[in-house]
């Protein structure tokens, strides 16, 4: 046994705690790197998103790591300043630093909500937090250098993990109580995350292969590469999925004969998400891509990409960082074309969005900030007082807007109560500046209205009149369409209710003439 001094306590390495053996928490909606057993990175959970930030949490420390997601809805991620734990709402629940570093890490959650995460990245050690309070409840010690892995737990409920390069290169088996099962020799670094087989057979990456690797830790065959093969393999039904250093993008059979490969021109360190159809990853190529199963290319988008592994929500957008790891690009399954984007500072290379159960898509930056974007979820009910305006508001519309830092993040257009109210559902979460139009109206605006899944928010604005065209400002041309139509019956020119065109009207276009709306 390996003594070691962690947090002031000494621990004892292979020490046997009172644990029961569990697998991936089941109900948490990204409970590690790969998402589940296959590393497939794709979810059916939670609503659309539109770019919106949500919050932000700094933890002020350096990552190249990406979050998870429990079931409670906690965040988990690794950096520079140790483990983190952040709410659902955005605020610290704990962190846990004995020194180490975790910045290359994204942990795992288990059936009992022990945190499993790789720390010290040029020596290694492996450590089991308490999810709720964040104690540590052992620890590991696995040697190698540059580490840039993160841990899997199988279904057997074992905890799998490789330690870098030399002196590391190996592959651990680790048992849920922080025994060793055993490890397995790979190469001279292995840096890669395992997916497992419905068999139990274990698939990972090394320096010139890809393994497949038995449950009692025996070779069940090698693929040869030659090249790094780093970042999660991935398997979807009777195929594996990888990427190598040699630019090559491969699926090999369940005995390990290769069915095609795809050329880059560029080397692949990163993982990939995977649909009951498509395959999506990145590469040093600067593209994001998305292929069949069988290995026909059906659209590429050049984001300037680098090592993030997208994610697929369960409307099939596509959220991968590029822009060189400062950018997050939400990406249309079916065509590649980009949905939204949404800088995110300091860039991170390797940030890989996480996806919780409502939708939030969760991106981590290089300086350690955790992004939150919200899903479309939220509720408000806006009203309107139309200067100038006596009639009902029943057939009229609506335009709300939601701009954040001055950005326009989303629109919504919908029909106005009688009373001039509008209620409006799936709006953006997260603070935005509320505008809202009501038929011929300029843009009012409401600052910093807080909007959020189960809290409905309202608005009430006052609106100036006369903005007959739309482009928000009184000018000669809404003077020229209410003499263009003075006279007539004319309820989509009309101001003040009455459904015609006349003096009334004139003297509101001509009251707030030069108007510019908010």
């Amino acid at each position: 046994m390996k003594r070691m001094m962690l947090a002031g306590a000494t621990l004892w390495m292979g020490m046997t705690l009172a644990s029961s053996w569990a697998q991936l928490q089941p109900d948490a909606p990204w409970p590690s790197f790969g998402k589940d057993y296959r590393n497939s990175r794709s979810t059916t959970l939670g609503a659309p998103t539109n770019g919106s930030i949500r919050w932000t949490y700094n933890a002020g420390s350096r990552t190249l790591g990406s979050p998870i997601v429990a079931a409670d809805g906690t965040i988990y991620f690794g950096a520079t300043g140790g483990v983190y734990a952040v709410r659902p709402n955005g605020s610290l629940r704990w962190r846990w630093n004995a020194g180490y570093s975790a910045a290359t890490t994204t942990p795992a959650i288990d059936a009992n909500g022990v945190v499993y995460a790789l720390v010290n990245p040029s020596d290694a050690i492996l450590v089991a937090l308490n999810g709720s309070t964040g104690a540590l409840l052992w620890s590991l010690y696995l040697g190698g250098t540059n580490v840039q892995a993160a841990p899997a737990i199988g279904p057997d409920g074992r905890i799998y993990v490789t330690n870098g390069e030399a002196p590391g290169g190996y592959l651990y088996c680790v048992n849920p109580d922080g025994t060793l099962a055993w490890r397995l020799y790979l190469g001279f670094e292995a840096n890669s995350i395992p997916c497992f087989g419905e068999d139990g057979t274990i698939y990972v990456g090394s320096e010139r292969h890809l393994n497949a690797v038995n449950p009692n830790g025996a070779f069940r065959w090698r693929f040869s590469v030659f090249y790094p093969v780093r970042g999660s393999v991935g398997t979807w039904g009777s195929r594996v999925f990888f990427g190598a250093f040699d630019g090559g993008f491969r699926a090999v059979n369940l005995s390990g004969v290769q069915l095609w490969m795809a050329l880059l021109g560029a080397f692949m360190e990163s993982g990939m998400a995977l649909t009951d159809s498509r395959i999506y990853f990145t590469s040093d190529n600067r593209e994001l891509r998305a292929y069949s199963h069988t290995g026909a290319l059906q659209w590429r988008h050049n984001g300037n990409y680098r090592a993030s592994t997208p994610a697929v929500g369960s409307d099939g957008i596509v959220y991968a960082v590029g822009n060189l790891g400062g950018t997050v690009y939400a990406v249309n399954p079916a065509n590649g074309l980009v949905r939204w984007t949404a800088g995110i500072s300091t860039a991170n290379w390797y940030a890989s969005p996480a996806i919780g159960g409502d939708g939030t898509v969760y991106v981590l930056n290089g300086d350690g900030r955790l992004y939150a974007f919200g899903p479309l979820g939220g509720f408000l009910w806006a009203g309107g007082d139309v200067d100038g305006w006596n009639g009902d508001y029943t057939d009229k519309t609506a335009v709300v807007q939601f701009y954040q830092d001055g950005e326009l993040k989303y629109e919504m257009i919908a029909p106005v109560h009688h009373d001039g109210t509008v209620e409006l559902h799936d709006t953006p979460v997260g603070v935005h500046d509320v505008k809202v139009r009501i038929h011929n109206s300029l843009f009012g605006r409401a600052p910093s209205v807080p909007l959020e899944v189960d809290q409905p928010a309202s608005v009430q604005v006052r609106l100036l009149n006369g903005d007959v065209n739309g482009d928000n400002i009184v000018d000669d041309a809404d003077l020229l369409h209410i003499l263009m139509y003075y006279g007539d019956h004319a309820p989509d020119f009309d101001l003040n209710g009455d459904e015609v065109v006349d003096d009334a009207d004139l003297l509101i276009v001509l009251f707030n003439f030069g108007a510019v709306g908010e």
